[in-house]
């Protein structure tokens, strides 16, 4: 059963946004709106954070929405051929790093900037990884990301699993499909009980991450 918390915190709410963020502006970020009874009102794309927090701010009362942020990966950390060839490089006080540190250094800060923006507006604001989300829920393709394949299986399973109404026959990209998963994460937040419905897995710039736990 909900406590009176919660129930007052879903009174008040009635707009629950996803925001996938791509990791640089010439890569596509998905926006997801959907309501109470997790209708899928509308998806979009943007390029910039200028587009994205015009597009949010004109959602909903801030007050009545509650907004996730996905965590976009960091572009500038080394990965395939270039970490292996600099694999022997590494200066050695790296091997006594935290191994938290090191986790979080796989994000970029991309998205701070519309967290200080929208919180400072009155709307509750929260980050989210929908890689781990995906994880949790059961929800990963067993395909290569990103191809058709992979986002068409994304779309069933989130219709299915996660009981999203009024998803469009047609096919969405990856960004609005994490969007989704985004705006489904803020209704649990919303509705939900902590620990139980959904779970704050760490921090980032002071904003908390949290994931779905169960449907």
């Amino acid at each position: 059963m909900q406590s009176s918390s919660n129930l007052n915190n879903y009174k008040e709410k009635f707009c629950f946004i996803g925001l996938s963020i791509g990791s640089a502006g010439s890569l596509e970020s998905g926006i997801a709106l959907i309501d109470r009874n997790l209708n899928l009102i509308k998806t979009d794309k943007a390029y910039n954070l200028s587009e994205i927090k015009l597009i949010i701010s004109n959602t909903a009362p801030p007050e009545n929405t509650v907004l996730c942020i996905d965590l976009p990966k960091n572009i500038m950390l080394l990965n395939g051929k270039w970490r292996i060839e600099s694999k022997q490089t590494l200066v050695l006080k790296n091997i006594d790093d935290n191994k938290k540190a090191l986790w979080k250094k796989r994000f970029s800060d991309r998205g701070s900037e519309l967290c200080n923006h929208f919180n400072a507006s009155g709307m509750e604001v929260y980050r989210y990884n929908s890689t781990y989300t995906k994880s949790m829920l059961k929800l990963t393709p067993p395909y290569k990301s990103k191809s058709p394949a992979a986002c068409k299986f994304l779309q069933n399973i989130i219709e299915e699993k996660l009981n999203i109404f009024n998803m469009p026959s047609n096919l969405l990209p990856l960004p609005s499909l994490n969007a989704i998963i985004g705006a489904f994460i803020a209704w649990k937040v919303a509705t939900g009980k902590e620990n139980t419905n959904y779970k704050i897995i760490g921090f980032h710039k002071d904003i908390p991450i949290v994931t779905a736990l169960g449907t």
